[in-house]
Formats: structure tokens, sequence, C-alpha cells
């Protein structure tokens, strides 16, 4: 750990150097170097989202908000001025006044989004890119070299915010405003850093420690955090303005200039330079608990009103094209995960902390736990099994003979994917977006997307985004029999619809669908490639062929599958998930108790997730007959019995005991 004081004493003096930033534990995510088109996410590929996750038209001014082309509509694109453009020095972030005519389509927007109420007060357009959408860590490397906009009203900004739910946490890489164009202001030459927080966890819930102190900061700082209220809640920061132009002699409006933050469990520690190179420690806090979730990465311009507003007479001067948030580089690494799982030596790869999985020269099937894991691959032919979660996934060596399992991904078949992947530098990636919270993406080293076939990947017991929670432009409630003829269709794909304990007649879209059920006389139509669709029920009910997914939310229900590869859930109490002869998977949620899983013979190779004392499973009396021909096998995480040679469960974190003793056998 670094001397204190000396830190203290360094940072106290004008261009003192400080250590570098120490990346010799981090491994390489992002270096994007904008040297082409904008590589924007369109919901299925790419890297940079340019808008929210919500659909909504986000902003923190009062006249402007952020914004791109395919938002409003073609006429209105036809006349919106470029917001995001590509450059031979970098990507140009701009701010511009929209024109009159694209006004209409901007409030008729914002009202359909429940944003009507300040719809009349914009008239700004703002670019800003973010990885929303593909990307969020734990902890590591962000560094932004760029140069400043000047003029009083801009405000751009390289930071971290959480991605899940809620606000803060929050790192301000840097916030700097623009210089005074006919008169100096305050902030000339200076920008700000920052870490805010608070008390709620990632679950919502008041847990987290907030009185701590900053042993870091300047005497002047004091070591206290700011407490600000906000929504009737305490928020508290971390924070210092550095005065770039005074302490560094630094022009961050003519020059390019490096800002970058290393985050780890212990401190954020805040950089500053022309190059990497000449990089200086500017500032550094503890890492507070409530910054010990992932993030991911926005950088934007901003035009701001209230204590920032712009001069009348400048307006025109700061929101010129020219006057633009410049960006040359965007450099994201992760930590190094600590833990390393050898396959060979008999570890268990299902961990939930952050790891390094090393496979074995030969045929391997590897399950990993919820962590950011780094997954080896040396040779063999070799069968990744990954569920969907909150933290992503790097995978080094996956050859043509190696295959990949994805659970509960969006993803349709592996055309599908094979469409969704997205060269970026000398790794491809499959995104997945954001749901609307916890982007998360499979990262393949050192890849090119023509080496990838569809064979390779196989979707299982898919779960569809929620696409009422990703666009805003949607209902937010379900659609119902209002007109009483008991039929529901829908013009637009991805229908929601809830029969409300009333049978009708639910007609499917090619999109994804959502049917909530509540009377089991209610009769759902759904086409073969109709999307990947969800039926949520609180009636005994069974899963039509064509829908992938089925959750049952009211106690003492059953719910049955058919024919194909079911997903079937329970979220209540006392309910029964009853598979067919397809290959199924059984969810039972942490919130549902005292279920029953019934197998019958012949039912293929099934998977059970969730299963606890308390809970039973029903076999068919003719399994149970050839009980002395099963073979159960124990492996890392999972327990495998193979009744025949055509029929098998999988059953996620149980032991041997555990499950004999679940079984009815009465």
């Amino acid at each position: 750990m670094p001397n204190v004081f000396l830190v203290l004493l360094l940072l106290l003096i004008p261009g003192a150097a400080l250590p570098q930033p120490d990346l010799s534990g981090t491994i390489p995510i992002i270096d994007e170097t904008f040297d082409g088109p904008l590589d924007r996410y369109d919901g299925r590929s790419g890297l940079w989202s340019t808008s929210g996750r919500s659909g909504r038209l986000m902003t923190n001014a009062t006249e402007a908000v952020f914004l791109d082309h395919g938002v409003l509509g073609e006429a209105a694109d036809a006349l919106l001025p470029p917001l995001h453009v590509a450059t031979e020095d970098g990507l140009s972030l701009r701010t511009a006044k929209l024109p009159e005519a694209v006004l209409p389509a901007l409030r008729e927007y914002m009202t359909l989004t429940g944003q009507g109420d300040r719809a009349a007060d914009i008239l700004y357009g703002v670019g800003r890119i973010s990885t929303v959408q593909t990307w969020s860590q734990t902890y590591g490397y962000f560094e932004i070299e760029a140069r400043v906009p000047r003029g009083k009203g801009r405000w751009p900004a390289f930071w971290l915010t959480f991605a899940g739910r809620g606000w803060p946490p929050e790192i301000d890489v840097m916030e700097a405003y623009g210089a005074g164009l006919d008169k100096p202001t305050n902030k000339d030459g200076t920008f700000n850093t920052a870490v805010f927080f608070d008390a709620l966890d990632a679950e919502g819930d008041p847990t987290l420690e907030t009185d701590i102190v900053n042993p870091h900061a300047a005497p002047e700082e004091g070591d206290q955090p700011t407490e600000r209220q906000r929504a009737g809640r305490s928020i508290y920061n971390f924070h210092r303005v550095i005065e770039a132009e005074t302490d560094f002699g630094a022009n961050i409006y003519d020059d390019f200039h490096v800002y970058a933050a290393l985050w780890t469990p212990d401190t954020v520690i805040f950089y500053f330079g022309t190059t990497r190179e000449t990089l200086q420690e500017v500032y550094r806090t503890p890492t507070p608990p409530d910054v010990q979730a992932p993030m991911y990465v926005i950088a934007n311009d901003q035009f701001t009103a209230g204590f920032w507003q712009a001069r009348p007479e400048e307006i025109d001067r700061v929101v010129d094209p020219g006057n633009d948030f410049r960006i040359r580089r965007i450099v994201v690494r992760a930590l190094e995960p600590e833990l390393s799982i050898d396959l060979g030596a008999g570890d268990n790869p299902d961990d939930p902390r952050a790891s390094r999985i090393v496979d074995t020269p030969g045929d391997d099937l590897i399950a990993p736990g919820d962590g950011f894991d780094l997954i080896q691959l040396s040779g063999g032919a070799d069968r990744l099994y990954l569920v969907r979660g909150r933290d992503q996934k790097i995978v080094s060596g996956f050859g043509p003979d190696d295959r990949i399992d994805l659970d509960g991904y969006p993803f349709a078949d592996g055309a599908d994917i094979l469409s969704r992947l997205t060269q970026v530098g000398a790794d491809v990636w499959l995104p997945s977006g954001a749901d609307p919270v916890w982007p998360h993406t499979i990262v393949f080293r050192d890849s090119q997307v023509a080496d990838f076939s569809a064979d390779q990947f196989r979707p299982r017991w898919p779960v569809a985004q929620d696409v009422w929670a990703t666009d805003a432009t949607r209902p937010n409630q379900p659609q119902t029999d209002e007109d009483g003829d008991g039929v529901l269709t829908s013009d637009r794909d991805g229908a929601w619809y809830s029969d409300r304990d009333q049978p009708v007649r639910m007609v499917g879209t090619p999109g994804p669908d959502r049917f909530m059920v509540g009377n089991a006389e209610t009769v759902i139509h759904e086409a073969a490639d109709g999307g990947v669709d969800t039926l949520i029920t609180w009636a005994s009910y069974t899963l039509p062929d064509s829908i992938e997914r089925g959750i049952v939310r009211g106690p003492g229900f059953e719910l049955r599958g058919t024919g194909g590869d079911d997903r079937l859930e329970t979220e209540a109490a006392g309910a029964t998930l009853a598979g067919g002869p397809g290959d199924d998977l059984y969810v039972i949620a942490p919130n549902a108790s005292h279920t029953a899983i019934r197998i019958d013979a012949g039912a293929g190779h099934d998977r059970v997730r969730g299963l606890g004392l308390g809970d039973q499973l029903v076999l068919h009396p003719n399994l149970l007959a050839t009980r002395t021909d099963w073979r159960i096998r124990e492996q890392p995480g999972l327990l495998r019995v193979d009744f025949t040679d055509e029929q098998s469960l999988t059953l996620e974190g149980l032991s041997r005991d555990t499950f004999l003793a679940l079984i009815k056998t009465d």
C-alpha cells in the first residue's frame, strides 16, 4: 500500500509525478479508437448504445435529450443534425439545436413514452454512447482520450453507473465544463472526479454502510463525504475539482488529454495526463460498499440549463458542430480473477466467484457458475454449458470442434446467434442485451466472425427479452378483452395479453409474446416460428407446443409440458411441474416452496434447477421399477441420473443422498 502521507504531499504539489496506473493485474476488454463508423448496438449486434435501456429519451438537463437517428421516424431522421460523427480524428459527440420540423415528432414520442410533461421544453439533441446493452463489470481500468468543447452550457463526461436498477453507484472519471467564450467562468480549465454511493444494495435494500471516510483526502477537503438528499434518501459522494490549467498547464479545450480511473475492491484512483505514459494520480478515494457491483461505461456530451446555462449571445457558437466532444480512444480493462479452477485437478467450475477456468487436454463438459469467468480451452472437443446471468464470460481457444449450450438466452437458433456476432477488435462478442438491466455478453478471444458456424451453438430453454421494459413506446400493461368478443389479437409484433380470469382466445404474433392466463379454458394460438414466447398462469394449464416458457404464479396449480423442449418454472407454493417427451428444464424460484416435479417414462433428457428439501420428485412407476439399473454420477456441481440410454435427469447442486431422499415412492 502506498504511503498515504507521501500521496497527499504529492497531490498538493502542482505537477508532482505520481505512479502511473498499474495494469499488470488487468486484462483487455475494449480498446476503441473510433477509426471507422460507430459500431452501434441495434438490439441484436454491435457495441455502443446511443440511447438508454428503457427507450425513454434521457438527460439531466432541462432543454436537451440524448438522441440519435432511428428513434423519431424517417421524416424526422432526414432533418435531424448528426450527433455521432466519425472523423479522421476520432468520434465527434455533438450538441445541436433541433429543427422546428423535428419537434412535433419528438414531442409525440416523449408523450408516448410517458414524458409528455417535459416534451415542450426540449430544444436540443445531444450525443452519447454507452455499453448499457453490451458490457458491465465490477472493478477495472477505464480510460478516455478526449478533447473538451468550449462554452458555458457544455458539460461532457466519461463515467460509470450501476448496471442494475436504481442509482447510485456512480464513478465520474471526468466531468468537464466548457470554458467561457466571451468572458471566463470560474469553471474554466477544470474537471470533476467523483464517487457516488448510498445505503441501498443491488436488490434495493438499505443494508450498506455509508459511515466511511476518505483517508486520502487533502486536509482542506476534509475526510467526510458530501451528503445530499434526493427523493427522501441520502446520497453521498467523494469528489475533487481538478485544476487542469492551473496545476498542470493543460488546455483541455484545444488539446487531447487522457483521463482514467483504476477501480479496485479497496480504492478508486483517478489519473490525468497528455498520454497514458504521462498519467499522474490526481485523486484517490476508498471504494464504498455500494461501489462493489457491476457498472457500465458512458461517454456523453451535455448541454444544460440551471447554474450552467449558456449565455444567450453565445449559444450559436456553443453548439457549433466544430465545437464538439472529440473522443480518440476509450479503453476498458477488467481485473483478472484471482481464483483459478483446474479441471485437470478435479476442481469444480460451478463457483459463483470470478474465476479463471482451465480445461484438460481431453473432451470436457464445462458448466461455470454465475461469476465473471475466463474459460481457457486447450484441446479436445469441449462443450460449454452457460446460463445467462449478471456477469460476463470470456472464452479462449474456442475451436471448430467445440460446442456451446446457451441456457436462458433470448436466442431462437444457431442462425439467429450467427446474426448477432460482433467483431470487437481481435475478439468476437455475442451480446444478449440488457433486460432492461444486467447486460450480458460472451466474448470469444482472438476470433473472427467468419470462424463460427451455426451448429456450434445450441440455445436451450430460451428466455425472451422483456420488450415491455426495454421499449417505452409499448403499453406498460397487458391487452385485455375490452370489447367483449372473446378474442385478443395484436397488429404489433410482441403481444402482451391477459384473460382476466375469463375464457378467451389469444392469437400470437411473430414477435416475443406474453400470455397471462387465469382461466383454464383460455385457448392460445401461436405459430411455431412466432418468436420466444412466455406463458404465465394462475390456473392449471398445458403449455402449447409453440410456447417455449411457462411460469406458474398461482399456488397449488399444475403446469404441464408437451412434446417439445419446455422450460417449466414455478414462483408459487405447492405447484406441480409435469414435463413431456422432450428435453425439459424445471426451475424452482427461491420464493417457491413444496414443489412437485413429475417425470414420466420416456421423457427425454431433463434438467432440474432449484430443487431442495421440502420439494418432491414424482417418478413414473415404470422408472421406479428399473431403479436398480439407474446409473448415478456425481459431477462438479451436478448430479446426473441415467434411467436408460434415452432418458436422463440432471440435477443442479444436488447430492446423491438428497436426490434419493426427494423421490416420492408412495
